[in-house]
C-alpha cells in the first residue's frame, strides 16, 4: 500500500498516494501523529487537492443529493480546492426532513430522506415496522454499514448524520488513540497503539447521539472491549426517544409553552426522565469512587465534558478526595455542552478533583465530521491532514484567502468521510492562521477561542448559501420530497 513515506521519497505518485490516503488515512500515516503533522505544506496541499478530486468523483456517483447539486450547477470535476465551495452542505442539511415525519413516526419516509444523504444504499431497509427513533437507528446500524449520529433535538429538531462504521474508526482510533495519546516528535509506542486503556465514561455506555454512540467505539478501540477497563457512569443504553423527549420538554419550558408536539406514547415516558435524574446522585457517587479508588495508578483515557463531570468533581472536592492516575494518562475536560451554564470556578473544581498535572489535550471537532483538532503547546488547534479548512466570509459565504490570519465561518472538507459528503459549513466562528506554528507542526491551525454565530447573533444564524440559489432550492426540494 502507498504511504506518506512513499510520497515523500518519490516512490509513489501524488495520485496513487491520494487514493491510499482516502482509503485508510490512519494506515497511510503509519498510525503516527508525528507523521500526520510533519508533511511539508506544499506537499500536503497537492495531496489534499488530488484526494478531493477523487472523493468528488466517487461520492457524486453514490450520494443522490450531491449529484443533484452538482448537476444543477454543471459541476463535473473538482480539480482545485476552491472548486468545491458551491458543493458545501450547510450543517442544517442533516435536519431538513419534514418535521411531521418524526412527530408521526414515519420512519420509512425518514429512511428515504436519509438515503439521499448517504453513500450507502438504504433502499432495501424496511423501516415501516419501527415504532421509535431508537429502534429505527438500531435497524439501520444492524442492516447496513451506516451508523448514524443524531442530535438530542435541543433546537426543536433532531439532526441525523449518516456516518458509517469506518468513519467512527477514523474519529475514535485516529483522533483519540493516535492524536491524543501520542506526543508530537516521537514515534508511537506499542503501548500507545495497543494497550487496553482504562476508560471512565461520564454518562451512558451506548446510544445514538454523538457522545453516547462514541462510547461504543471508545470501548472497542481504547478499552479493547475489556469489561475490566470500561467504566460508564450508567449501566444502561441511553434511549434516543427519551433523550429527544427531554430536549423537547426543556425547549417548551424555555419558551413558556406547555405544548410538546411528540406522540402521546412518548409523552407517557416522562417518568423515565425523572428516574434518570433521581438516580444520578447515587450513580455519580459510585462513579467518583471508581475514579478515586479503582483507577488509582492506572493509565486512563478520560473524556469528560464539564457539564457531565462537574457535579462529580464538586462532590469529590467537598469530600476531600482526589484522583491519582498514571502520568501517561490522557485527560480531557473541556467546557463543552450547548447552552449549559457552569459556575465560574468549574475548571478549578474539576482540576482539583482530577488532580491532573499532565496533558489536558483540549481538542475541537463536531459530530458531522471525523475531524479532531488537537491543541499544541502554543495553544493552537492543529487540523488533521484529512481536514481541508475553508474559512468563509460570514456575510457572503465567499472564501477568505488561504493565507495569513483570517476570521470567519468555519467550513471544512473531511477527506476521510465515507458515509456522507465531506463538505460542511458549520455554525462556528473561528480564527485560522496559515503561517508556520512555533511548535513545528506543519498544518494550518485555529485559535482555541471557538464561538457560535447563533450565540453572537442572539439565537439565530442565517447562513448564506455557497451554491446558486436555484441549485440550493432544487436540492432541498429533492431531499424533502419524501
Amino acid at each position: 500500500m502507498n504511504t506518506i513515506d512513499g510520497l515523500l521519497d518519490g516512490s509513489a505518485t501524488t495520485r496513487a498516494a491520494a487514493q491510499a490516503f482516502i482509503e485508510d488515512p490512519l494506515t497511510f500515516f503509519g498510525m503516527s501523529y508525528t507523521k500526520m503533522q510533519s508533511v511539508p505544506r506544499g506537499v500536503l496541499e497537492e495531496l489534499q487537492t488530488a484526494a478531493l478530486s477523487i472523493r468528488f468523483a466517487q461520492q457524486r456517483e453514490r450520494i443522490p443529493i450531491l449529484a443533484k447539486l452538482a448537476d444543477r450547477q454543471g459541476i463535473t470535476r473538482v480539480d482545485e480546492i476552491e472548486a468545491v465551495l458551491p458543493l458545501l452542505f450547510e450543517h442544517t442539511m442533516y435536519k431538513s426532513y419534514p418535521t411531521y415525519l418524526l412527530e408521526k413516526s414515519q420512519f420509512d419516509k425518514l429512511t428515504t430522506w436519509l438515503d439521499r444523504l448517504t453513500s450507502h444504499d438504504l433502499g432495501r431497509v424496511d423501516a415501516s415496522g419501527c415504532t421509535s427513533i431508537h429502534s429505527w437507528l438500531d435497524l439501520l446500524c444492524a442492516e447496513t454499514e451506516v451508523d448514524p449520529i443524531c442530535s438530542s433535538g435541543t433546537t426543536g429538531t433532531m439532526s441525523f448524520t449518516p456516518r458509517d462504521k469506518s468513519d467512527w474508526r477514523t474519529q475514535i482510533l485516529g483522533g483519540y488513540r493516535v492524536q491524543l495519546l501520542q506526543r508530537f516528535g516521537e514515534a508511537p509506542t506499542e503501548s500507545d497503539l495497543n494497550d487496553e486503556l482504562y476508560v471512565p465514561w461520564p454518562t451512558h455506555p451506548d446510544g445514538h447521539t454523538g457522545i453516547f454512540r462514541a462510547a461504543h467505539y471508545v470501548d472497542m478501540y481504547l478499552a479493547r472491549g475489556s469489561e475490566n477497563h470500561f467504566y460508564p457512569l450508567y449501566d444502561t443504553v441511553a434511549d434516543t426517544d427519551v433523550m429527544y423527549l427531554a430536549a423537547r420538554l426543556r425547549a417548551a419550558q424555555a419558551r413558556g409553552d406547555s405544548r410538546v408536539n411528540v406522540p402521546q406514547s412518548l409523552l407517557e415516558r416522562r417518568a423515565e426522565i425523572e428516574a434518570i435524574e433521581r438516580d444520578r446522585p447515587a450513580k455519580a457517587r459510585a462513579w467518583m469512587e471508581t475514579l478515586v479508588s479503582e483507577l488509582r495508578g492506572k493509565r486512563v483515557f478520560l473524556f469528560a465534558p464539564a457539564p457531565l463531570i462537574y457535579d462529580v468533581a464538586a462532590a469529590g472536592v467537598a469530600a476531600g478526595k482526589q484522583c491519582s492516575f498514571a502520568p501517561d494518562s490522557c485527560v480531557q475536560f473541556g467546557s463543552g455542552g450547548k447552552g449549559v451554564a457552569l459556575p465560574d470556578e468549574w475548571e478549578d473544581v474539576i482540576g482539583r478533583f482530577l488532580n491532573w498535572g499532565g496533558r489536558n489535550n483540549y481538542f475541537y471537532g463536531f459530530s458531522e465530521q471525523t475531524m479532531i483538532s488537537v491543541r499544541c503547546e502554543h495553544g493552537r488547534l492543529h487540523l488533521p491532514p484529512w481536514s481541508i479548512p475553508l474559512i468563509l466570509d460570514p456575510q457572503t459565504s465567499g472564501l477568505l484567502p488561504r493565507t495569513g490570519i483570517q476570521t470567519g465561518r468555519a467550513a471544512f472538507f473531511d477527506l476521510a468521510l465515507n458515509g456522507n459528503w465531506g463538505g460542511l459549513i458549520s455554525g462556528d466562528k473561528v480564527e485560522i492562521d496559515w503561517s508556520e506554528c512555533p511548535c513545528g507542526r506543519t498544518t494550518a491551525h485555529l485559535s482555541d477561542n471557538v464561538t457560535r454565530f447563533s450565540v453572537e447573533q442572539g439565537g439565530s444564524d442565517k447562513i448564506s448559501c455557497t451554491a446558486t440559489p436555484e441549485a440550493h432550492a432544487d436540492a432541498l426540494d429533492f431531499l424533502t420530497s419524501v
